[in-house]
């Protein structure tokens, strides 16, 4: 992004945040002096429905700064996509009409195209594999990347872990099985060449129209995790789900910089340990609900497989982690540098 323009949206960002800041003063009937401290009131974004894990984490820590800031710090969420989908979220967060939002390395992937190594696809071997990455020099490195670029602040990562194929034909139990089928698929130029290149037809949707679509048979079905498939009520409509890990997913936990910036220390602090807390909450409560997804799945009738993946990665590497390479400014000797990190943090060490 231009330099101008980048500051162009700084300055939009302080003009839109500066409401939202007041002094408290003697109300009627109060005895005590007024103490001038300032309040804030913030607005939080998210796609996903008030029964996601997304929604439990920003719950959380909206719960973590009222009491850490004696109700001074009010957290407004807005769950479902209600102030528009990620890619919105993620401009109304650059000019300050959206304070915190969540969003994934997949849509920033539009503002900092290097993110795609993360969606490489088969790259990660576990989900605790793929967070304790995302949560280590690579992952700071990103951050970094993504602060400076957008003026936007990453304050950590979700424990989402790998997003898996659904749909209403047939169940995937080995690559022959994705031939065809009509997927919903994140607009990211890396997911859509993996799944591309293994035979499907890559749809890039917004994720509030993927119910109505899977209804109308627009499409056939999409990938998400097993908590997302349930929670966001798709398994009503699509009813085969398959454990494909073909991409891991990194979310993260954004926040408006000048917003950020102009809180006082203390407060800073407050938020960064607020955010803390709620991840570590949400990667907790994930797991479990995860679990609970796939019980809810087999009551409602899904056939869930669990096909073996070594013939899948033939098919996209390393072909699309050539393109990527190709791609990317330095892209082979990032990959390369990813490489040795997945490598260190993979089970057991390498």
């Amino acid at each position: 992004m231009p330099r101008a323009l980048l500051r162009l949206r700084f300055g939009l960002a302080v003009v839109a945040i500066l409401p939202v800041v007041a002094c408290r003063g003697p109300g009627p009937g109060d005895s005590d002096p007024p103490t001038n401290l300032p309040t804030w009131e913030v607005r939080f974004s998210h796609v996903l429905s008030t029964n996601s894990e997304f929604h439990l984490m920003a719950e959380r820590f909206r719960d973590l700064m009222l009491e850490r800031t004696d109700g001074r710090f009010r957290v407004i969420i807005y769950p479902s996509g209600q102030l528009g989908g990620e890619r919105v979220a993620f401009e109304q967060i650059q000019v300050g009409a959206v304070h915190m939002a969540i969003t994934g390395t997949p849509v920033l992937s539009g503002w900092v195209p290097e993110g795609q190594m993360f969606d490489l696809p088969f790259l990660f071997e576990t989900r605790d594999h793929g967070l304790s990455v995302m949560n280590g020099p690579m992952g700071d490195w990103w951050r970094d990347l993504l602060l400076e670029r957008t003026g936007v602040r990453s304050l950590g990562f979700l424990d989402y872990g790998f997003r898996h194929v659904y749909n209403k034909r047939r169940p995937v139990e080995a690559p022959e099985d994705l031939v065809g089928l009509k997927l919903r698929v994140l607009q990211n130029a890396t997911y859509l060449a993996a799944y591309s290149a293994l035979g499907v037809q890559a749809t890039p949707m917004n994720y509030g129209e993927v119910y109505s679509a899977l209804q109308q048979g627009v499409i056939d079905g999409g990938e998400a995790n097993a908590i997302g498939f349930v929670s966001s009520r798709l398994h009503e409509v699509a009813k085969f789900y398959s454990f494909t890990s073909i991409t891991y997913n990194p979310i993260t936990l954004l926040v408006n910089e000048p917003f950020y910036t102009a809180l006082p220390p203390d407060i800073r602090e407050t938020v960064d340990r607020s955010a803390a807390d709620a991840l570590a909450y949400q990667s907790e409560v994930a797991r479990r609900m995860e679990a609970d997804a796939v019980e809810e799945m087999r009551a409602a009738g899904v056939e869930i497989s669990r096909p073996n993946l070594a013939p899948f990665a033939p098919a996209v590497r390393p072909r699309v982690w050539d393109d990527l390479a190709a791609r990317l400014p330095d892209g082979e000797a990032l990959i390369s540098k990813l490489v040795a990190e997945t490598a260190r943090a993979a089970p057991g060490g390498r």
